[in-house]
């Protein structure tokens, strides 16, 4: 399991731990603190704010479950939906020449950014070094192990996706 799946899953865990407990704003005397309503309608104060906090400041913790919930939800959808996406992919790869795919890519100047940004290959990589850096990402002697080799066409393909991915969102 990858580090972020692993604090996506310690993120889950405290937010499951929550129990389905509204939190509210309170005020009370000249005190502003955040409380929390259990299933059960007990009533738990648990935070207290510096008279100098600011609005923004209190609405974003009292807010805060209902944040995580929200984004929660959202990756739940991001992730059903690239499930149902990804045996599209596995189809439209079925006669592709990806040893020759690869080495356009090395070619590209974004390419070989992302190899040295997201793999940690030595750069700045050339057209050449970037070659080697791709083979030892995929760990491939050859890159016609790509078009004879299901694994490592199936490494090649998630290694595409990942650029692609990573080109989206700006690198």
């Amino acid at each position: 399991m990858s580090a972020e799946a692993m604090e996506l899953r310690k993120i889950r865990d405290r937010y499951r731990a929550l129990d389905g407990a509204r939190w509210q704003l309170c005020c009370v005397d000249n005190r502003t603190f955040v409380e929390a309503k259990t299933r059960n309608g007990e009533l738990i104060e648990i935070a207290n704010f510096h008279p100098v906090a600011t609005p923004d400041e209190i609405d974003f913790l009292v807010s805060a479950p209902d944040m995580v919930g929200f984004l929660l939800g959202l990756v739940d959808r991001v992730i059903a939906a690239s499930r149902k996406a990804a045996p599209v992919h596995k189809k439209q790869r079925v006669s592709k020449d990806f040893a020759a795919e690869a080495a356009m890519k090395c070619d590209q100047a974004s390419f070989r950014i992302y190899l040295e940004e997201r793999h940690g290959a030595d750069g700045p990589l050339t057209a050449e070094t970037a070659v080697d850096a791709l083979r030892a990402v995929l760990r491939i002697k050859s890159r016609k192990e790509l078009n004879i080799d299901a694994a490592a066409a199936d490494r090649w393909c998630d290694l595409r996706a990942d650029f692609e991915a990573w080109l989206r969102v700006g690198q």
